[in-house]
């Protein structure tokens, strides 16, 4: 094989890892719209819709989207009960959760869109309009108990009684009591569209059989039904979930479109049930005392750490997750536990970037012979690779020795882009100075400068045989810094960190192959 072949491989190598990262996020958009349809409901076409004002739903569920509904509540006869991280706000019209709100996200779970119509997570919805009207337009009493409020609504045989009781779990207990609703269909509101946290991951409406987790596109334009053993059911998006989950499970999930882009969960429910919603950060830690929870209550595995998706390499993203975790109970600095990450990962991949790194440089040592073949053997193709590869041989150098080991590499990167991309446990995270969230961008572009800047220096450094090959990496340093730019400074630091790692291991190199 000659060395400008190798060259090239090189060349294509780092353009597909350019091309990666540049376009991950829109692979992993395309690959989850395409896999996470319910496959039970393919025959159900589902088509992107022109922009339109809120609509009336046809169908058995009818949500009563009207004017009616938006003049009811004004949002002032409300309740406020204070939780661990924050508050949720309760209406008196209708005994509905209009706000829950997280101090540590600066952030209101129930989104605007819920509160400038009127729809909000708690409603019972029956397959009777006038009835429906009557449980969510009407003035409920109430009344508070510490953490406990209980909502009284009665008129001629129809009863309700909901109480929720707010956990410091971030869950809130739900326990419904009604009678004289035995003849109609009944659902609870779960869950509305929540705000786009970007346009990576998934934004919609989640759905947790006992089997696996479903995840549906918000842009659909008929009534999807789904009938299972339902563990919970609500909507998603890349950092916090509205759900509902039901002692003894939930038999039938409709998501319902109501405006562009736009779905509504309604789950279906007997006449009285106990069950909790949850409103709130999708923490991994939180999830797993959450689920731990519930099966000593009801004997039943919820999961809920399911709904945390670490992409296509997740089997390498969970892993990592866990480790950074771990990392940070130690330091209490995610910025910190990324850089202590990087190390660790540095050192476990120490023997292959070594190995890379003296292949490189023997193949550089190598290009005035390269030459002197070339020129000697020019009418001779044949023979010039064979003189070549006796070259190779004599030199122990084996040209594929330094790419591979960078190749296996890809799916690592990959996996650790995605987690730094999806964790809620860095939004909001500061990591010093300037830097005050670890999910967003650096907003003076320093750190993807200094990442710019190394990369340019560790090509500086690296060995190489072929001047062209150099250039086309400083263009290429440019590239990354212009692309690193939005992305969220915890990963760049991540790969600020793994440059000045590389220029370290790569001084060492080549200082050792002098002697």
């Amino acid at each position: 094989m000659e060395q400008q072949d190798m060259q090239k491989r090189f060349m294509i190598f780092f353009g597909a890892v350019a091309l990666l990262l540049i376009s991950f996020s829109l692979i992993n958009q395309y690959f989850f719209k395409d896999n996470t349809q319910n496959q039970k409901n393919q025959t159900q076409q589902t088509q992107k819709e022109a922009a339109a004002p809120i609509k009336q739903v046809s169908g058995s569920y009818d949500l009563v989207l009207s004017g009616e509904r938006v003049n009811v509540d004004n949002l002032k006869d409300i309740v406020r009960i204070k939780t661990k991280e924050g508050y949720v706000e309760f209406s008196n019209i209708g005994g509905r959760i209009v706000s829950a709100f997280d101090n540590r996200y600066n952030i209101d779970i129930v989104p605007e869109f819920s509160k400038s119509n009127k729809v909000f997570p708690g409603e019972i919805i029956t397959t009777n309009t006038n009835i429906t009207k009557l449980l969510n337009f009407s003035k409920y009493e109430s009344k508070i108990q510490d953490n406990k409020i209980s909502f009284y609504l009665k008129n001629e045989n129809i009863e309700v009684e909901k109480t929720y009781t707010i956990n410091d779990d971030n869950t809130i207990t739900v326990d419904i009591k009604t009678k004289g609703l035995e003849s109609v269909g009944l659902a609870y509101l779960t869950g509305i569209t929540l705000k786009s946290e970007g346009t990576f991951g998934h934004n919609g409406p989640i759905i947790k059989t006992d089997k696996e987790i479903i995840k549906i596109n918000n842009d659909i334009n008929t009534i999807q039904t789904i009938r299972d053993k339902i563990l919970w059911a609500g909507q998603e998006n890349k950092y916090f979930m509205q759900i509902l989950s039901i002692k003894g499970g939930i038999n039938t999930v409709y998501i319902v479109p109501v405006a562009k882009d736009t779905t509504v969960v309604l789950t279906e429910i007997p006449a009285s049930f106990e069950g909790f919603n949850y409103l709130g950060p999708k923490l991994y830690s939180l999830f797993g005392e959450i689920t731990d929870k519930y099966k000593k209550l009801w004997n039943v595995d919820l999961d809920l750490r399911s709904s945390i998706d670490f992409g296509f390499f997740g089997i390498l993203g969970k892993p990592l997750f866990l480790l950074l975790h771990f990392i940070y109970d130690f330091i209490h600095n995610w910025g910190l536990a990324i850089i202590v990450l990087t190390v660790l990962l540095r050192i476990v991949l120490f023997p292959l970037n070594h190995k890379s790194l003296k292949a490189m440089k023997k193949m550089a040592d190598l290009a005035p012979e390269m030459e002197k073949l070339k020129k000697k053997y020019a009418k001779d193709p044949q023979k010039l690779q064979e003189e070549i590869m006796k070259l190779y041989a004599e030199a122990g150098v084996n040209p594929m020795s330094g790419c591979l080991p960078i190749l296996a590499q890809i799916p690592i990167f990959i996996a650790l882009y995605n987690v730094l991309m999806v964790t809620v446990e860095l939004k909001n995270a500061p990591f010093m100075l300037w830097i005050k969230d670890l999910s967003d961008k650096d907003p003076y572009y320093v750190l993807p400068i200094l990442m710019g800047l190394s990369m340019v220096a560790q090509q500086f450094i690296t060995p190489s045989s072929d001047k062209n090959q150099r250039m086309i990496m400083y263009i290429m340093a440019g590239v990354f810094t212009f692309m690193f730019m939005n992305f969220p400074s915890g990963l760049v630091l991540y790969w600020l960190t793994n440059n000045i790692l590389g220029l370290i291991q790569s001084v060492i190199v080549n200082k050792s192959m002098k002697k």
